[in-house]
């Protein structure tokens, strides 16, 4: 009997330890299982988080431009009438310019419609004279001389009712002069 009562407790520890095998596969099945779910939620909260920052980002754009087209229509007539204009040379491949160099001049806005008509004054001499439109950033003004093969570009945005900024690219058939603008209200 003292015999049979060590060999009941072995076979018992044998069957339950055939039990624990079969259990212990089983928790690491499922949690391969849960590993896996895991990582595809992962995966797939990516995913969104992407989609959603595109949309963002879009969205964003979407009003940046609404905001801008708003803004040209808003300053648009605002800009008719005389402005002060410096200009200070900040890039140049021409002899006879130099970085730092600043021209001031008046300039007189008119405008009709979409068109816009800008003529040039140093002192009392009328210079030149600007031919534009508005854009969705603000102004373009074009004078490409009928004389000569120099094209001068400016491009302009309203900062207030009474100042505006750009830039000015002076191109001839050999070199390139580019101004920044600052323009106030007169």
């Amino acid at each position: 009997m003292k015999l049979l009562q060590p060999l009941v407790l072995l076979i018992m520890l044998l069957f339950c330890s055939c039990g624990l095998n079969e259990r212990e596969k089983s928790i690491k099945n499922k949690e391969a299982e849960l590993n896996e779910r895991q990582q595809a939620l992962v995966l797939w909260e990516q995913q969104l988080t992407q989609k959603e920052s595109a949309l963002q980002e879009r969205e964003h754009r979407l009003d940046s431009t609404k905001r801008e087209i708003d803004s040209v229509v808003i300053h648009g007539p605002s800009v008719v009438g005389k402005w002060q204009v410096k200009m200070q040379c900040v890039e140049t491949s021409c002899s006879g310019s130099a970085i730092g160099d600043v021209k001031t001049e008046q300039w007189e806005f008119d405008s009709n419609g979409n068109e816009v008509i800008v003529k040039a004054y140093a002192g009392k001499n009328l210079t030149r004279i600007y031919n534009g439109r508005y854009t969705s950033r603000g102004m373009q003004l074009i004078d490409k001389g009928s004389l000569s093969s120099t094209t001068m570009e400016v491009n302009l945005r309203m900062l207030t009712e009474k100042k505006m900024d750009g830039l000015r690219e002076i191109v001839l058939p050999d070199c390139k002069t580019t101004y920044s603008i600052i323009a106030e209200r007169l």
